[in-house]
């Protein structure tokens, strides 16, 4: 395995530690009252979209074959950086 193909592989494994971090914005969410409530389902639908995009990225890359994949790669890693970014934008 490759390093680029390792590094999916760990990818796939945050993606799902990233789903519960989701779920518990959203209990969150629910627990809040006026403009943060409203503030944190909007990042929570911004999570959710950059989260189907990484894994779509995920599935290209792993559908594609060796000689494609490199011309995935950075649109790959500019998913991971952007879900990445959105986790940290998120105020609870």
């Amino acid at each position: 395995m490759n390093p680029m193909e390792e590094k999916v592989k760990k990818m796939e494994a945050q993606l799902k530690g990233w789903a519960a971090s989701i779920d518990e914005i959203a209990a969150t969410a629910q627990k809040s009252n006026g403009w943060a409530r409203i503030d944190l389902r909007q990042g929570i639908d911004d999570l959710k979209v950059k989260r189907a995009l990484l894994r779509t990225k995920i599935d290209e890359f792993e559908a594609a074959g060796s000689a494609g994949r490199e011309g995935l790669r950075k649109d790959l890693e500019r998913a991971w950086k952007d879900l990445e970014d959105a986790f940290e934008e998120i105020e609870l």
